[in-house]
C-alpha cells in the first residue's frame, strides 16, 4: 500500500497568490507543495499592475528578475470620460512619497506568474505543474488535505497541516461550503483580447508631471454607454483592450461575444480611431458574473487567497496587487501558526481575514461609486472635480497606486466636501 503524502502546507494553484504564499513558506523552511492544474506559461488577464507591488516584490526578492524582463512601464492612469476633455491623467510621481517607486509595469500575464512561480521553486517549494485538485478533504471541519494527481489521471490523498487555496475563480473550498455568495450590484461581463499594431501615444504629451520615462505608458479607461474600455499598451506592439459592460445591457444588445466587443469599440471615438490601423490577433475572450465575494476567507487548517476569496472588477487593476497581498498574508498568518504550537484554527487566522477584508473593502467602496457615476452619467464626479481639489487628487492617486490602507473612501469623499449620501457606499 502507497505511503500517504504529507506536507506542512498544500497550496493549491500557482497564480500570484498561491506563488507569493509558497515563496514565504518555503524560504521560512515549511515543506510546500504547491499544485497548478495549467501547463506554463499560459495566458491569463489582468496586466496593469500597481506601484504598491513593489514593497510585495521586495519582501518576496523577486524586484531584480521583474525590473530585467523589461515590461512596459507604466506611470499613471488616464481617465476618459462622457467624452469631457481634456482627459483626467493621474500619476503616480505627483505623490510619490507613498510608494517605494512613483511607476510599475504593464506586463504579459503568463511570464509574469511563470517568473513567480519559477521563483517558488528556486526558493524550495515543490510545483507540482498539470495536476489538478479534485477535492479537499475535511474532517469535523477542519482541513486535512487534498485529493490531487497529474491531470486526467486518478487522484491520490495528500495530507497537510495547512491547504491554501488559491484556485482563482473555481473557489474551490468556498463552493464546497456554500461560501460563494455574487454581487448583484457588480453583475458585469467583460469582452477583451489583443490587437497587434494599435496606435500608442507619445509619453511626453500624457506624462506633464515629474520625469517622463522613455517608453512609458499609462493604462487608459474610456466610458463608453453601458460600461467601460481599457486600453493597456504592453511590449511587442501588442495592446490589450477589453469592455466591461452591465450584463443586463449586454443582454439587451444581444450579439456574439465578437459583435459585442466591436459594438462597444465603436461607441468611442478615441478607440475607435486608435485600432483603426490594428490588426485583432486573439479571439475574443468572455468572463462573465464578475464581481463576488466569499462569505468567509478562513477556517480550521485553511486559507482562501487572491480570486479564490474575491474577484474585484478590473477598472482600478486592483486584482494582482490584492492576491499578492493575500498570498503574503497568508503565508505570514500560517508562520505564526507554526510558531505557535502548530495552531491552525479559524480563530487563529481571523486575524489574516481581517488584514484583507480592510484594504478591500476601501477598493470595492471606491468600485461601486464608480459604476454609480457611470449609471447617473455624472459629469461632475469626484474623479474629474480633483483636478482642481489637491487634497481629493492626492487620495485620488494614493488609492488607484494601491494604497488601500492608507486612504478611505470617505477620506475621498471628505475632501471634496461630498456628503456621503452623494454616493453609493458599501
Amino acid at each position: 500500500m502507497k505511503q500517504v503524502e504529507h506536507f506542512d502546507v498544500a497550496i493549491i494553484g500557482g497564480g500570484p497568490a498561491g506563488s507569493s504564499a509558497a515563496i514565504l513558506l518555503a524560504k521560512a523552511g515549511k515543506k510546500v507543495v504547491l499544485f497548478e492544474r495549467s501547463a506554463f506559461p499560459r495566458f491569463h488577464i489582468g496586466e496593469s499592475l500597481l506601484p504598491a507591488c513593489w514593497e510585495i516584490w521586495r519582501r518576496l526578492g523577486i524586484t531584480e528578475k521583474i525590473e530585467a524582463e523589461g515590461f512596459t512601464i507604466k506611470q499613471g492612469i488616464n481617465f476618459s470620460m462622457f467624452n469631457q476633455k481634456p482627459d483626467m491623467v493621474l500619476l503616480t510621481a505627483e505623490y510619490p512619497e507613498y510608494f517605494e517607486r512613483p511607476y510599475t509595469y504593464h506586463v504579459e500575464r503568463a511570464r509574469f506568474d511563470e517568473i513567480l512561480l519559477d521563483h517558488a521553486e528556486e526558493c524550495g517549494a515543490i510545483i507540482r505543474r498539470e495536476w489538478s485538485v479534485s477535492d479537499v478533504l475535511i474532517e469535523d471541519n477542519q482541513a486535512i488535505g487534498v485529493e490531487a494527481g497529474p491531470n486526467n489521471k486518478i487522484p491520490t490523498t495528500i495530507h497537510s497541516s495547512v491547504i491554501i487555496d488559491a484556485s482563482g475563480r473555481d473557489s474551490l473550498i468556498a463552493r464546497k461550503l456554500g461560501w460563494r455568495k455574487p454581487l448583484p450590484e457588480l453583475n458585469k461581463i467583460s469582452h477583451f483580447t489583443h490587437f497587434k499594431g494599435a496606435f500608442r501615444r507619445n509619453p511626453s504629451d500624457i506624462i506633464t508631471f515629474g520625469h517622463v520615462i522613455e517608453g512609458s505608458v499609462t493604462t487608459d479607461i474610456h466610458t463608453i454607454e453601458g460600461g467601460w474600455i481599457w486600453y493597456i499598451p504592453l511590449n511587442n506592439d501588442i495592446t490589450s483592450v477589453g469592455v466591461v459592460l452591465d450584463t443586463r445591457y449586454s443582454k439587451k444588445i444581444g450579439l456574439s461575444p465578437q459583435s459585442c466587443f466591436e459594438n462597444a469599440i465603436s461607441n468611442s471615438i478615441c478607440v475607435s480611431d486608435w485600432l483603426k490601423e490594428a490588426t485583432q490577433i486573439m479571439e475574443v475572450k468572455t468572463i462573465s458574473s464578475i464581481g463576488y465575494l466569499n462569505e468567509h476567507f478562513h477556517g480550521d487548517g485553511f486559507l482562501l487567497v487572491g480570486d479564490a476569496s474575491m474577484f474585484v472588477d478590473p477598472v482600478f487593476s486592483a486584482g494582482v496587487t490584492l492576491a499578492m497581498r493575500s498570498g503574503v498574508f497568508a503565508a505570514d498568518a500560517i508562520i505564526d501558526g507554526f510558531a505557535n504550537g502548530g495552531d491552525f484554527s479559524a480563530n487563529r487566522f481571523s486575524q489574516y481575514e481581517q488584514s484583507i477584508r480592510k484594504p478591500m473593502e476601501n477598493i470595492f467602496k471606491m468600485i461601486y461609486n464608480w459604476y454609480r457615476i457611470l449609471d447617473r452619467k455624472d459629469a461632475n464626479n469626484i474623479i474629474l472635480r480633483a483636478r482642481q481639489i489637491p487634497m481629493l487628487r492626492e487620495k485620488f492617486i494614493t488609492l488607484l497606486s494601491g494604497g488601500y490602507d492608507k486612504v478611505t473612501m470617505e477620506q475621498i469623499l471628505a475632501a471634496a466636501d461630498e456628503p456621503t449620501s452623494t454616493y453609493l457606499i458599501k
